[in-house]
């Protein structure tokens, strides 16, 4: 199995959910217009009444539950609301397995000290690898050809 059929299925995935949840979407209003309907329509007022009465309740759930799920982080899990895969552009690497075993040491050894301090989580995608990648820049910086080459022949 290739990364590339993996990376299709995936995208397919996603986009299957998506679309679900736009028909999810569409269902819901189609229903609340009906309901609607019925009630000016003369329909049950029973029906009319449970109709208009149990969607609002719904849309208020399905509402304080979106909110939840949104960026900013909630009382209870800390999980924020938008997924790191939305807000930020993926990027891929093909490393030496000596340097991603060390990128792994260096990630597992700063996660438990930071969690253990502070009892928040820290995410390899969220937190380390920008952290990891910001430093390396800074250092980057302040390398002249000479040095590139030098370190380049260490890592070969």
């Amino acid at each position: 199995m290739s990364g590339e059929d993996r990376a299709d299925r995936l995208r397919r995935r996603r986009q299957r959910a998506r679309d679900r949840a736009r028909t999810d979407e569409s269902n819901e209003t189609e229903e609340t217009d009906k309901s609607e309907e019925t009630g000016k329509t003369g329909g049950s007022a029973k029906t009319a009444e449970t109709a208009e009465t149990a969607k609002p309740d719904e849309t208020e759930k399905t509402e304080e539950t979106e909110e939840k799920k949104g960026a900013e982080a909630t009382d209870e899990t800390d999980e924020p609301k938008e997924s790191v895969k939305d807000v930020q552009k993926p990027t891929y690497m093909y490393l030496p397995h000596s340097v991603r075993r060390d990128l792994d040491r260096a990630y597992s050894m700063l996660k438990a000290e930071y969690e253990y301090e502070y009892q928040e989580g820290f995410e390899k995608n969220r937190h380390f690898y920008p952290l990891v990648v910001s430093l390396g820049l800074e250092a980057i910086e302040e390398l002249d050809p000479e040095d590139v080459r030098a370190r380049l022949s260490e890592k070969e």
